[in-house]
């Protein structure tokens, strides 16, 4: 005999029938039975819902009982989708090769999961979900966060000349063993200080530049095993200035000092060769004295001075107010330009710096050059050359 054909209509009925069932139990038990069946989520393996655990550690090379932050994520792979509220385990290795558990972390709406850790020693990490065998559990790659046999740190990046700024760290190794500071001159490393690291391998060293300049320096381990390099130091002079006007002046004085004070502490002026400058107030003068003044008082500070252009006398740094309002008619760049140019000229020969010239058609003018008298074939410049910042670092 043919078997019948299956019709279409047997799939609807065979779900139907037990949905049918399920109905009329409803209807025939009473209502407290009825409220007992709760419907039950089918677990993730149910479903063919694996999970996927990721794990990050950052950094992952710290000092000795420094802090590494792991992070990982929980998600289903086939779809992206995290999963939230779920317990993850972070684990790490038993000395009988088994892994033993430092916390239980849930995940937050992202699935994501977080835990900071102290690192005393040479670490290994993973993250656990699920039961181990279950078809939901997921294992994420191990990631190692090792200790650094020796860390440095600048208190900070740039002191005074005369001042101190204080190099600390942790020898993983301990207590008790010799560190040398080091600074590099003369193409070679020179030892500045030496020290005995205390409890726990911490160490400190303080450092005074005598000099300005950018001051290279690392700490290394007494046998030479290890050594750590700093950020360059830049060791600086400080000068402070008031501003003064002289005569009758017409030009906004507020513009005047917000322009000085730019001037200097633009990166692309005396800045770079180890010179800072801070205005004092209050009647205070200062190291030197920036001076707006009426044209015809510039030859009193000097005969040297007219009542054309700029000057520097001892300690003013004269700027004249008819070439602050107006520039130079030799000088082709802006009037911002020549502002900058002329407070930047005048001031490098209160540093100690002479007269320069162009050197080839076309070249940036020095910013010593006299560009309020002409350019001579170079361009407008009004920031100190390189080779003008060597001379006065």
């Amino acid at each position: 005999m043919r078997p019948i054909p299956r019709r279409a209509t047997d799939l609807t009925s065979a779900v139907a029938v037990p949905t049918v069932c399920a109905l009329l139990l409803g209807l025939l038990l009473p209502a407290a039975a009825a409220a007992d069946i709760v419907p039950v989520r089918p677990a993730l393996a149910a479903v063919g819902l694996p999970t996927t655990m990721t794990l990050t550690a950052a950094p992952e090379q710290v000092a000795l009982g420094a802090t590494t932050s792991l992070a990982g994520r929980l998600t289903d792979p086939s779809t992206g989708g995290a999963f939230s509220g779920a317990t993850v385990h972070l684990e790490t290795p038993a000395a009988d090769g088994s892994w033993t558990e430092l916390a239980q972390l849930t995940t937050d709406s992202g699935g994501a999961v977080r835990s900071d850790q102290a690192v005393t020693a040479v670490t290994t990490y993973r993250l656990r979900h699920g039961d181990p065998g279950a078809a939901e559990a997921s294992v994420s790659p191990s990631v190692t966060v090792t200790v650094l046999p020796l860390t440095a740190a600048l208190s900070r990046e740039a002191v005074q000349v005369g001042g101190t700024v204080r190099v600390s760290g942790m020898l993983a190794s301990g207590e008790g063993e010799t560190l040398r500071l080091e600074r590099r001159s003369a193409g070679e490393w020179r030892r500045v200080d030496r020290i005995i690291s205390g409890p726990g391998g911490a160490y400190g060293f303080p450092v005074s530049p005598s000099e300005p300049g950018f001051w290279r320096l690392r700490v290394a381990r007494g046998d030479g095993s290890s050594a750590v390099e700093l950020p360059v130091l830049d060791a600086y002079r400080l000068h402070r200035y008031s501003v003064r006007t002289r005569g009758t002046v017409r030009a906004d004085m507020g513009t005047f000092r917000d322009s000085v004070a730019a001037t200097y502490a633009d990166p692309r002026g005396w800045l770079r060769a180890h010179h800072r400058f801070r205005a004092v107030t209050g009647g205070r003068v200062g190291d030197f004295t920036v001076v707006l003044s009426q044209a015809r008082y510039l030859p009193t500070y000097s005969w040297e001075c007219s009542t054309t252009y700029s000057c520097r006398v001892g300690r003013y740094v004269i700027i004249n107010q008819d070439r602050w309002r107006g520039g130079s008619p030799f000088f082709p760049g802006t009037l911002e330009q020549y502002r900058r140019m002329v407070v930047n000229h005048e001031t490098g020969h209160w540093l100690g710096r002479g007269h320069a010239y162009c050197s080839g058609p076309g070249r940036l003018a020095p910013v010593m050059q006299q560009q309020s008298k002409g350019l001579h074939g170079c361009r407008v410049n009004p920031w100190p050359l390189d080779r003008e910042i060597r001379a006065v670092s």
